[in-house]
């Protein structure tokens, strides 16, 4: 399956998904389950829907895999529009929050990739990374719980 495609439905990734004991981030991340999402849009819909990206896959839920796919696909169909990646809901964007906007070659806002340390945008907590599948992972404890 692959968001940007017209007529994948996701289907084929939940069946591999809702199997796995493997935590959902790694899942996003392996091209066998789902084809083109990268190390920011993982992270980023996964803090968007509140999921811990340790979850086991097995224990995400039908109507949490079902609006994770449906965001991906306007993420990454937005994404190829712009030729950047943003994340941010409109309510969160610095001019709406009254804070200074993202420096980052990547470019784009996001709100927890590349912000280890720093506090969350919508709750404070500071922002923590790990190594998962090969790639930093970044997530806010507070808004992903376990």
């Amino acid at each position: 399956d692959d968001p940007l495609r017209a007529g994948d439905d996701g289907e084929a990734s939940w069946a591999r998904i809702s199997r796995s004991r493997a935590p959902v981030a790694t899942l996003l991340m392996d091209q066998k389950v789902i084809s083109g999402v990268g190390n920011i849009y993982r992270t980023e819909v996964l803090f968007r829907h509140g999921i811990d990206p340790y979850r086991a896959g097995r224990d995400l839920g039908r109507p949490a895999w079902e609006a994770l796919w449906a965001d991906l696909a306007v993420l990454m169909r937005e994404g190829v529009r712009t030729g950047r990646i943003d994340t941010v809901r409109p309510e969160h964007l610095p001019e709406a929050m009254g804070r200074p906007p993202r420096v980052d070659e990547h470019g784009g806002e996001v709100y927890v990739y590349r912000r280890a340390g720093r506090p969350c945008h919508l709750c404070g907590t500071d922002v923590r990374t790990a190594t998962l599948a090969a790639r930093n992972l970044f997530w806010c404890p507070s808004c992903q719980p376990t």
